[in-house]
């Protein structure tokens, strides 16, 4: 669901489900009695599959950053030997 029309009579039957159907960004048009647009309803809501995503990227690079750290070899940090190639 991006976008749909309904009526505010129908709106306010059912607000609770319409609003539990959208995510973030989505909207509902409220139309009037003479089928007017009056209202536009969006979503703030964020998407809980999307924080799983970012949480679990973030967790793989750290996980990384670990194994790395473990098998440098080197007499300088890697945050030394980057600072140094950048100057």
């Amino acid at each position: 669901m991006s976008s749909m029309t309904v009526s505010i009579d129908a709106a306010e039957r059912d607000l609770k489900n319409l609003v539990d159907q959208l995510h973030l960004g989505e909207t509902v048009t409220l139309l009037g009695a003479e089928g007017s647009p009056v209202a536009v309803l969006v979503s703030l809501k964020s998407d809980p599959a999307k924080g799983k995503v970012a949480a679990d990227w973030l967790k793989g690079w750290e996980e990384l950053a670990k194994q790395v750290g473990r098998a440098w070899k080197g007499d300088k940090s890697a945050v030394e030997v980057v600072s140094e190639m950048r100057r």
